[in-house]
């Protein structure tokens, strides 16, 4: 499944945020597919792939201490439509 991640953070906590980033190494089953940063401070934007409920949790916990994390399972339009269309929908 592809998830989508928001992460936003308190400014006293940029530098450690920004130690966390360089260290960022995700576990075997956690496939990141692309990652964005607001310029004008304050979130991080990924995109990534998992099947597994346990790489979820230990790619997001260790962040729990220093930011918020707002996850969403996402789809491609053209996938959700060609769903919804054999659905009848």
């Amino acid at each position: 499944m592809l998830f989508f991640s928001t992460s936003t953070w308190e400014p006293e906590n940029s530098e450690k945020i920004i130690e966390h980033f360089k260290k960022l190494r995700p576990p075997s089953g956690v496939s990141i597919k692309n990652q964005w940063v607001d310029i004008s401070g304050g979130r991080y934007f990924m995109l990534y792939e998992t099947e597994d409920a346990k790489a979820f949790a230990e790619f997001n916990l260790p962040w729990s201490d220093i930011c918020y994390i707002e996850t969403s399972v996402v789809m491609e339009s053209t996938e959700f439509i060609k769903l919804m269309s054999s659905k009848g929908v």
